[in-house]
């Protein structure tokens, strides 16, 4: 019970965090690439590399990596940004956004594994 208690809390703060992030970084930047989207997810990745391997409280562990990086990293949101932008006419703006995210959330979440 207490497990799941610690999943819900961290997923809770974990997805204010990612509003208020990504709104701020949406707001400064007014780029066609969901840049806020996509800061989230590479420093997710990263945290939750650097989580895995330095981490080993498993109560903390749950509330950090299954929960508030789960709330805050966002792949649902990633698909229908991709979607719109196809939909809007932004096919090479899409593809470009894929690549970032999938090059810069893998080499994050490496170099958190490393550190």
């Amino acid at each position: 019970m207490i497990n799941t208690i610690l999943v819900g809390l961290g997923g809770g703060l974990g997805a204010l965090a990612r509003y208020t992030s990504g709104a701020y970084i949406e707001k400064k930047t007014k780029s066609k690439i969901p840049l806020g989207t996509l800061f989230v997810n590479v420093l997710g990745s990263f945290l939750l590399g650097y989580l895995s391997v330095h981490l080993h409280n498993r109560g903390l562990l749950l509330f950090l990596g299954t929960g508030f990086l789960g709330g805050f990293t966002t792949f649902s949101t990633f698909m229908l940004e991709n979607l719109n932008l196809v939909l809007d006419g932004n096919k090479s703006i899409s593809y470009i956004y894929v690549g970032l995210s999938l090059v810069l959330s893998i080499c994050a979440c490496f170099v958190g594994v490393l550190v």
